[in-house]
């Protein structure tokens, strides 16, 4: 009776590895600074996280945090996956810019660095295109991803289907030191932009 049951065990075991998706790290992986400003006031700081995948699979990922004019602080997450359409691996100047086709709308995205315990989810983001995913996120855990991905390897995942797996990309290079100085002279300008509003409103 034990090697019925041993079998049965054994073969649950097996499905539920098979249907764990493997991560695929990203060729020509980088990750740059990106910076908002307004009358000479900075208004939004944050990362941009590039890389090509399998058959030309482009990915574009923007973490960003914002002050308004109103003092409001908020972060956004944005994730875009598209089709790079070239024949080539990295397209030729003469060849002009590489054009892009749409992999079909993105309906969940995540973000996990390693030291998280749990991946960031963000379900039903509103997109102006199909093959872009954005929402709005909370300010202070937006810089916090920002600080842990600007720091370790992390993972994005990806969903174009309500019960399909997800698509789970592994970024593993670090940030430039140039590209990490440009984010952090952003950050000290927007801390201080937030807090003289803050002083502006008490009085």
């Amino acid at each position: 009776m034990k090697y019925p049951v041993l079998f049965f065990a054994v073969l649950i075991s097996a499905e539920a590895f098979a249907a764990t998706p493997v991560a695929v790290v990203p060729l020509q992986q980088k990750l740059t600074a990106v910076e908002y400003s307004s009358a000479g006031r900075q208004t939004g700081c944050g990362l941009r996280v590039t890389g090509v995948a399998k058959q030309n699979l482009s990915l574009n990922i923007l973490i960003t945090v914002f002050m308004k004019e109103a003092g409001v602080t908020f972060g956004v997450v944005k994730v875009v996956a598209r089709k790079t359409d070239m024949k080539k691996a990295e397209p030729n100047p003469q060849d002009g810019p590489a054009t892009y086709s749409s992999i079909g709308q993105i309906r969940k995205a995540w973000i996990k660095p390693d030291s998280g315990s749990q991946p960031l989810v963000y379900q039903n983001g509103q997109s102006s295109h199909n093959d872009a995913y954005m929402v709005t996120t909370e300010f202070a855990g937006t810089v916090d991803l920002l600080l842990a991905i600007s720091q370790e390897k992390f993972r994005v995942g990806l969903n174009r289907s309500d019960d399909g797996p997800d698509e789970i990309f592994q970024f593993d290079r670090r940030i430039s030191r140039e590209e990490a100085g440009k984010l952090s002279v952003c950050m000290k300008n927007l801390r201080g932009e937030i807090e003289q509003n803050k002083r502006n409103n008490t009085f």
